[in-house]
């Protein structure tokens, strides 16, 4: 009887420092501490999929260049991994772009379709106030991430790159995103500002208005997409949300003709959010939050197909709190 007290005390003993260490972490990092996973969980082989073809009859080809899954980055771009067969959503192409690269590009480009105004093709991106992260290999280590994790779930994923040393604009980002006629274009980037009090997640779809008659045909569509996403994505990483904004100058949404979000995960120019993005835990939860979102649009996609009554997507009207007119928010 003596035993088991003194087992039961040391066990009470242990538990209480647990409890005092945690204490003493921020909340981050408690929950970093108690339910992070570990990097890069293994693939079933079953996920490993070469497209051979084998869909229905107007997709035939849909999977024709499709490559062996290895868990590793490829060079070049606009690379292509068929779901397993097994799974309801190989059909549903997922586009993944780990906005900006390594090296940017001033050469201009227009717009939109047949628009005079040009912009840059690409940019660097950000750069992070606390610990200097650049922004274009932050959004790359997540879009590996959340490629593993749409694999995992049976999603035929597309890749705009997984290097950053690739040269490929905004427009022609867009277009392989096009080429698959994917359910969703997903952008991923980090946000920056010249206030530093401006902090937290959000994303960005565009307007009803925009004056792109192709990109404005899938308004309500990508605005469900990324209030969804913004929603799992705020949910999973604990990161406050700031809001969905609209904007019609982002060049990679005017040219697609599919449903897209940027999603801004938080600001490089804030210092907790900087930090926060630069842990692996971060990393990991927002791959798995943004997949979150997407599971969520395939399913209301699914909703509004069955259902033959036009609904409008609850909540997806945009926050009319004051935002700056312009941010650094950059493609």
């Amino acid at each position: 009887m003596l035993q088991k007290s003194k087992i039961r005390f040391v066990r009470l003993s242990a538990f209480l420092l647990i409890c005092a260490a945690a204490i003493s972490l921020s909340s981050c990092s408690v929950w970093s501490w108690l339910w992070s996973r570990e990097h890069g969980d293994v693939i079933s082989p079953d996920d490993m999929i070469i497209g051979e073809g084998d869909m229905a009859t107007e997709t035939e080809n849909m999977f024709e260049g499709a490559i062996e899954y290895t868990g590793e980055a490829h060079s070049g771009t606009d690379i292509f991994y068929a779901g397993k067969e097994s799974s309801p959503h190989r059909s549903s192409i997922i586009v993944v772009d780990a906005g900006h690269q390594m090296k940017g590009s001033a050469t201009p480009e227009p717009n939109g379709p047949n628009s005079e105004v040009m912009k840059s093709e690409v940019t660097w991106g950000a750069v992070g106030v606390a610990t200097g992260q650049a922004e274009y290999d932050l959004n790359l280590r997540v879009a590996l991430l959340l490629r593993d994790e749409l694999i995992r779930r049976g999603y035929s994923v597309v890749m705009i790159r997984e290097t950053n040393n690739v040269d490929i604009s905004n427009m022609e980002r867009a277009q392989i995103a096009n080429k698959y006629q994917a359910v969703a274009y997903v952008r991923i980037h980090a946000n920056s500002w010249t206030d530093e009090s401006m902090h937290g997640a959000m994303t960005i779809s565009q307007s009803a208005a925009n004056p792109y008659p192709s990109c404005a045909a899938h308004y309500t569509q990508s605005s469900q997409l990324s209030r969804l996403i913004l929603d799992e994505f705020c949910a999973q990483t604990g990161i406050d949300q700031c809001k969905m904004r609209e904007m019609d100058d982002m060049t990679g949404t005017n040219w697609s003709l599919i449903p897209t979000t940027i999603v801004e995960m938080g600001f490089l120019s804030h210092p907790t959010d900087d930090r926060l993005m630069a842990t692996d835990y971060f990393r990991q939860e927002a791959a798995i939050g943004i997949a979150n979102g997407i599971d969520a649009y395939v399913a209301w996609l699914a909703e509004q197909t069955a259902d033959t009554t036009e609904t409008a997507p609850a909540g997806a009207e945009p926050s009319s709190e004051s935002m700056p007119t312009e941010t650094t928010t950059e493609e």
